[in-house]
């Protein structure tokens, strides 16, 4: 059911196999092609510095940044300090849809734009001496293992969501309220609904006051958003699933037709579905 591992890039198969994974992680090799991971996964950096690209915005994770990153979003590591240490808790994706809600379900939307934030010293040792009961847990060889780690991972869920709400109160940044369940309801609506009238009706807003509540969380307009989604969502379709066409791809987000697709995708990225998918 679980397993200490050292290098999470090399043992998906492991993963796979034992559930749930505790890495003690100080080799992250520098990648100059977009991994991305079926598995969910709560890293923790301990010191150094990792420099990156997450869903093609860059990031950087520091000394006691805890970050939480769901199945199927990209990563590509730029640079790697000699110093960094990270302790990575790997759920399978088999297990993590097996838990379900347990996992971030209210947040999702929250961690899936925003995946990582500063523990303060007090929290970083509590994550620390959780993260040790965990690794207890996995080495235990007893009847019920995953109902223990089942609770486990449950506790560790809240004790996130308890540090992250508890940081954003402290910078001030908790009435980002409306832009989370905006993005929330992008992910779930995304395939049908492009336009900002239908997100704005949503909330019982104008599209002209939800615009502006947005710009002002964000720093970008809700038609921003919506496009950044969609396109992201598009080109790991086009990247990850090679066997599925440019025209079915179109379908499942509702264009009239392949044409309409085609621009708005080249409109956002300067390349047509085609090139993209080629490399060019």
């Amino acid at each position: 059911m679980g397993e200490i591992g050292r290098n999470l890039l090399l043992d998906d198969e492991k993963i796979v196999e034992m559930g749930v994974s505790i890495f003690d992680v100080t080799d992250t090799p520098v990648q100059k092609i977009p991994y991305t991971s079926s598995h969910y996964v709560i890293s923790m950096c301990h010191s150094g510095c990792l420099e990156a690209e997450y869903d093609s915005v860059n990031v950087q994770f520091h000394p006691h940044d805890l970050a939480i990153v769901y199945p199927m979003h990209t990563l590509v590591v730029h640079r790697v300090s000699s110093d960094y240490h990270a302790t990575l808790i790997a759920v399978s994706s088999e297990l993590y849809t097996k838990f379900g809600k347990l996992f971030f379900s209210d947040k999702r939307s929250v961690y899936e734009r925003i995946p990582h934030f500063h523990l303060s010293d007090n929290q970083y040792d509590d994550m620390m001496a959780f993260s040790e009961a965990i690794c207890r847990v996995i080495r235990l060889g007893i009847k019920g293992r995953e109902d223990i780690l089942r609770g486990c991972l449950y506790l560790l869920s809240q004790l996130i969501d308890f540090f992250h709400d508890t940081t954003l109160a402290t910078t001030g940044d908790a009435t980002k309220s409306l832009s989370n369940r905006f993005y929330n309801a992008i992910i779930e609506n995304c395939q049908q609904h492009r336009d900002v009238q239908f997100y704005a009706k949503l909330f019982y807003l104008s599209p002209k006051h939800f615009s502006t509540v947005v710009r002002e969380q964000t720093g970008h307009t809700a038609s921003y958003w919506i496009q950044h989604f969609v396109i992201l969502r598009v080109k790991q379709m086009l990247t990850y699933e090679p066997d599925i066409s440019v025209q079915v791809i179109s379908d499942r987000f509702g264009f009239p037709d392949q044409a309409s697709f085609c621009r708005y995708f080249k409109r956002g990225t300067g390349l047509s579905p085609t090139q993209y998918r080629a490399g060019v």
